[in-house]
């Protein structure tokens, strides 16, 4: 293991830590001593690797956030845009352990970022790449006749992450076997608005006579 490897598995375990700090208190629970506690290593190593708690709090955000990345990177975009914005959905709503721990991370990041001024301009960048996402997808339904030309797209990406954050909240003061049945028909029927199924047409009949 090279010297590069030892210092990047080191960074890790310390954002791990604050990971867990977060998930269990939010915010205030983070400090750079409470880290090294929580990480069992000393105090002048988390100082070494961060050079502040603001620091500490942004690499956290922005492990979940290379994460979601990558997840993502398994969805097939040349689909349908409804699927596709199903798929990309369904990586962030907590119904396991693992995502309930990460939407509580973010959220706690996205509630400080409103008023801690170090934050806040990495947080509006995160929400507005989310956007830009979401809008490309809607564009290009809009181009492929998957969505109707009344619809914008950056003013419906806008909503859709709008509502999936507020479905999220919601969801997250249920039991998590109670999740997936609150949110999964929620977020259809959000998508329902966006991409309404057309009428079948009906079989036609035998004229009379």
């Amino acid at each position: 293991m090279t010297s590069g490897d030892r210092a990047a598995e080191r960074r890790a375990h310390l954002i791990g830590a604050v990971l867990d700090l977060i998930d269990g208190g939010g915010i205030p629970a983070v400090s750079m001593r409470a880290v090294a506690t929580a990480a069992g290593v000393s105090l002048a190593q988390v100082q070494y690797y961060f050079r502040s708690k603001d620091q500490l709090i942004v690499e956290a955000f922005r492990h979940i956030c290379r994460d979601l990345e990558e997840r993502a990177g398994s969805v097939d975009v040349d689909g349908p845009a409804r699927s596709v914005l199903r798929a990309l959905i369904d990586l962030w709503l907590p119904i396991d352990e693992r995502l309930s721990r990460d939407a509580r991370v973010w959220l706690a990041f996205s509630a400080e970022a409103t008023t801690r001024p170090s934050l806040t301009s990495f947080a509006a960048e995160v929400d507005e790449e989310l956007r830009g996402a979401f809008a490309w997808i809607l564009r290009r339904a809009g181009q492929r006749g998957e969505l109707s030309p009344a619809v914008d797209p950056v003013t419906a990406a806008a909503g859709l992450l709008a509502v999936v954050d507020g479905l999220v909240v919601q969801s997250l003061v249920l039991d998590e076997p109670e999740r997936e049945g609150f949110l999964a028909p929620r977020v259809e029927a959000h998508l329902d608005l966006l991409f309404p199924k057309t009428s079948q047409q009906k079989p036609k009949g035998r004229k009379e006579t």
